[in-house]
C-alpha cells in the first residue's frame, strides 16, 4: 500500500457499493449557531483538519479488483460554501438546507467532505459538516466536527496526525481483524456468527417485514429533515425511569420507536406484523479511537404483536435482546459477511446491494442510530465545547441517509444534556406534515414511555 493510499475496510466498500446501486450514503452533522462566524477563519480550520484526518481528502481509485483512496495533497477547492440570506427577507431557510443535502457526492470526483455555513441572519447560522457515508459512520463524524471546532477556537486541536498512521500503515481489514478477536470471549463463536447470519438472510427473509405506512408513491431520492429537542428537565425524568428498572436510555428509544411504528400504521389502518429496527452498534477496533472511518456494525432486534401489547414487557425484551447480542458479539456477523462482500469487483457488490433492496432479504423496518453524548465533559454529559469563537453552539443534529425500503431514518444524540431526535425521510413518500407528525409521536412515546407496570 503506498503512503499515497488508504486501504477501505469491508464496512467502507459496502456502503460504497449501496451508494452506486443508487442509494445516496450521505450524513451530515448541523451545528445551529449564535453570533458571528469567520467564515476565512473557518475554511483554515477545515483544511488543517483535513491534514489531521487525511481521508477528508481523498478520491476513490479503482485498479482491477483493488478499490482504495488516493491521498490528495493539500485540501480540496470548493470543500466550503458559504451562503448569505441576511438580507433577503422572508426566505424559506429549510429549501436551502433540503438543496445542499441532495446535492450529489461522488467520492471519486471530490472528497468525501463538504461543508455548508447558511447565515440566516446577522445573529443566526446553520453549519453543516456533509460526509460520504463510505468515509466514516456518526460517532467518527462527530469527531472530526470537534477537531474543526477546536482548530476554530484555539488553533491547536487534541488529534494529532500520527493517529491516522494506522491507517495508512496497516495491512489487512482491522473490523475483521478486530471480529476475530473475540473469539476468546464468545463460546461457539464461528458456529454463533453463523447461525445469525442464517437467521437474518433465511428464516428472517421468509416473510417480509413490516414498514412504516407512507402517504405517498414515488422514486425520488430527495431528502427532507426535521427535529425536536426533549428538555433536560424531560431527560432528567426519563433516566431516572430507566435507571428504576435496570435499563438503558437507548432500550427506552428503541422501545418507544417500535410502539410508535405500530401505533402510527394501526392509525393508518394497517396491521402491524414483525418490525424490524436496525440499530448501529460502535465497535472501535483497539488503537481506533482517534481515527476517523467506520467503525460500526448492526444489530436488527424485531418483536412481534404480542411483544408489543405491553410496554413493560417490550422494554424488558428490548434489553434483554440488545443485552443478549453485545454478550454474543451477534454484530460481529455482519462484518464477516461484508467482509465476503468486498472480495468481489465494486459492480459485483453493486447488484448484490440491489438484490436486497429490491427482494425480501433488506429484513429492516426503521434505521434509529444513536450517535450518544457530543463530546462530553469528562466524568459528565455537558458538552465540553458550547461555542465556536464568538459564537454558541445552540444545538447540534444529525441526519443518516435513508434507504428505500424503509423511507424514513431516526438519529439521536444527547448534547449539552438536552435529547436531540432528528428524522430524515424521503419526499416522496412522506409528506412533510406526516413526517413532523410521525417525529412528534416518537418524542412523546419516549418522554412518556411506561417503565412500571400500571396499579390495579
Amino acid at each position: 500500500m503506498s503512503n499515497r493510499q488508504l486501504p477501505l475496510n469491508c464496512v467502507d466498500k459496502c456502503l460504497l457499493a449501496m451508494d452506486r446501486a443508487n442509494e445516496p450514503m450521505i450524513i451530515h452533522a448541523m451545528l445551529c449557531l449564535e453570533g458571528k462566524i469567520d467564515s476565512e477563519r473557518l475554511g483554515s480550520a477545515v483544511a488543517q483538519a483535513q491534514e489531521i484526518y487525511p481521508v477528508m481528502r481523498t478520491l476513490i481509485r479503482s485498479n482491477g479488483l483493488r478499490t482504495s483512496r488516493e491521498i490528495q495533497d493539500g485540501s480540496r477547492d470548493g470543500v466550503l460554501t458559504v451562503q448569505d440570506l441576511s438580507g433577503d427577507g422572508e426566505v424559506d431557510h429549510n429549501s436551502q438546507l433540503f438543496d445542499w443535502m441532495n446535492q450529489p457526492m461522488d467520492p471519486r470526483e471530490v472528497s468525501p467532505l463538504r461543508v455548508f455555513l447558511l447565515r440566516r441572519n446577522g445573529r443566526e447560522s446553520l453549519l453543516v459538516f456533509s460526509f460520504h457515508h463510505s468515509s466514516t459512520d456518526g460517532v467518527r463524524a462527530t469527531l472530526f466536527v470537534k477537531t474543526v471546532v477546536e482548530l476554530y477556537n484555539n488553533g491547536t486541536a487534541q488529534a494529532s496526525l500520527e493517529s491516522q498512521e494506522i491507517r495508512i500503515t496497516r495491512k489487512g481489514d482491522e473490523l475483521v481483524e478486530f471480529a476475530n478477536s473475540q473469539r476468546s470471549r464468545v463460546g461457539g463463536y464461528y458456529l454463533r456468527m453463523a447461525s445469525a447470519l442464517f437467521k437474518r438472510f433465511v428464516i428472517d427473509a421468509m416473510a417480509p417485514p413490516t414498514r412504516v405506512h407512507h402517504d405517498r408513491t414515488g422514486s425520488s431520492r430527495r431528502l427532507h429533515y426535521c427535529f425536536e429537542t426533549i428538555s433536560t428537565e424531560e431527560l432528567d425524568s426519563i433516566e431516572s425511569k430507566a435507571k428504576s428498572v435496570d435499563v438503558m436510555l437507548n432500550d427506552i428509544i428503541l422501545a418507544a420507536c417500535y410502539r410508535t411504528v405500530e401505533r402510527w400504521n394501526r392509525k393508518h389502518g394497517r396491521r402491524s406484523q414483525r418490525i424490524f429496527i436496525m440499530a448501529p452498534v460502535n465497535m472501535r477496533p483497539k488503537g481506533y479511537r482517534n481515527v476517523v472511518s467506520n467503525q460500526a456494525a448492526w444489530i436488527s432486534p424485531s418483536t412481534s404483536p404480542r411483544d408489543r401489547q405491553d410496554p413493560v414487557r417490550l422494554l424488558q425484551k428490548v434489553n434483554a435482546d440488545t443485552r443478549e447480542a453485545a454478550k454474543n458479539r451477534t454484530a460481529f456477523s455482519l462484518i464477516y459477511y461484508f467482509y465476503l462482500c468486498s472480495q468481489f469487483p465494486l459492480s459485483i457488490m453493486r447488484l448484490v446491494c440491489r438484490l436486497l433492496i429490491v427482494s425480501r432479504i433488506y429484513v429492516n423496518s426503521i434505521i434509529v442510530t444513536n450517535v450518544g453524548v457530543i463530546w462530553p465533559k469528562p466524568n459528565s454529559e455537558e458538552a465540553a465545547l458550547t461555542n465556536l469563537g464568538d459564537a454558541r453552539i445552540v444545538n447540534f443534529t444529525g441526519s443518516a441517509p435513508v434507504v428505500t425500503p424503509m423511507g424514513l431514518c431516526v438519529c439521536v444524540n444527547l448534547y449539552n444534556r438536552k435529547m436531540n431526535v432528528s428524522l430524515t425521510y424521503r419526499n416522496a413518500l412522506f409528506s412533510d406534515e406526516k413526517a413532523q407528525e410521525f417525529l412528534r409521536m416518537l418524542v412523546d412515546e419516549i418522554r412518556d414511555y411506561k417503565t412500571e407496570p400500571e396499579a390495579a
